[in-house]
């Protein structure tokens, strides 16, 4: 009778630790399912690479409202790279298309995988004349509520959509230097068809966040003062009437364009990635860890009797 009522209580103790473990275990995963995003980065200079992967390390302490941030688990994509399974990514983000001291920028790898890129994408797009990534390691540098910022908020919000979002940053500059890199207007670009006839090349110092979109998860943080004077702030815009898209960035010296453009049906959209929601809130959290103690305390009773 002892052996058994022994077996009963290790029985009863194994149950015990299963619910603490479990309650732990739904809690943990949540909140990490809903803490990442894995970013596919077209690569450039081992500089320039090296700029981007110090931005990534920064990107989850960039948080102005409080209200969560993300991790980036960061992968370079080097022109001459095979290509990757862009569906094993949330985000591809394209830098600045010129060619100086950090950046050597080469579009073989976008314009080669035009239809993998295509099948991938999901369906946020960012786009903006702002070279960001350019301006991140120069004048004015990783402002929060300049180009460190920026570059976060993009980032977060593509990849908080379904499929595989898009950041493009400007193709090039506004004259005809041999440094530019330009690869939208190409006829094996994946954006040529929905750009082509609403580009301008143009230079610009002011860019201005109109009050309709300042209040857009991928402008939190951001200021018209501080997206502006960086020494050539923009060097690409879009016509506002462009179908598909919504400016979020207004090029303040050339009225009726846009210098940073997104997916309309998708603008207002969040930035804390598609897992979000499965996140609980504090009550929540209390509610597990009350649930978990109950079973315990249940089980030791039983144990007891």
């Amino acid at each position: 009778m002892e052996i058994i009522m022994n077996n009963q209580k290790h029985r009863l103790i194994n149950q015990a630790i299963l619910v603490v473990a479990t309650t732990f275990g739904i809690l943990s995963a949540s909140i990490a399912n809903a803490a990442s995003l894995n970013v596919l980065w077209y690569g450039q200079t081992d500089a320039y690479n090296a700029n981007i992967s110090e931005l990534a390390a920064l990107a989850p302490t960039f948080d102005p409202e409080g209200d969560g941030s993300l991790d980036w688990n960061l992968t370079f994509w080097n022109p001459q790279d095979p290509a990757p399974n862009f569906s094993d990514y949330d985000v591809l983000a394209i830098g600045f298309g010129y060619s100086n001291s950090i950046l050597n920028f080469d579009p073989i790898g976008i314009l080669n995988n035009k239809e993998a890129i295509s099948t991938a994408r999901g369906d946020r797009t960012f786009l903006s004349g702002q070279d960001a990534d350019n301006h991140y390691s120069g004048k004015p540098g990783p402002r929060p509520n300049g180009p460190l910022g920026f570059l976060v908020n993009a980032v977060n919000w593509a990849g908080s959509g379904e499929a595989m979002g898009i950041v493009a940053l400007s193709d090039g500059v506004y004259d005809t230097h041999p440094r530019n890199r330009r690869w939208w207007l190409n006829d094996r670009s994946f954006l040529k068809d929905e750009l082509e006839g609403y580009v301008s090349y143009f230079n610009t110092e002011s860019v201005v966040i109109p009050t309709e979109t300042s209040d857009f998860p991928v402008n939190e943080g951001l200021t018209t003062a501080g997206l502006s004077n960086w020494r050539t702030s923009s060097h690409a815009g879009f016509k506002k009437d462009i179908p598909g898209y919504l400016s979020i960035n207004d090029a303040g010296s050339r009225p009726g364009y846009a210098v940073t453009i997104v997916t309309a049906s998708e603008a207002d959209g969040g930035t804390l990635g598609e897992q979000a929601e499965s996140v609980p809130e504090p009550g929540s959290i209390f509610g597990l860890f009350l649930l978990g103690g109950l079973g315990v305390r249940s089980l030791l009773l039983r144990m007891s009797q």
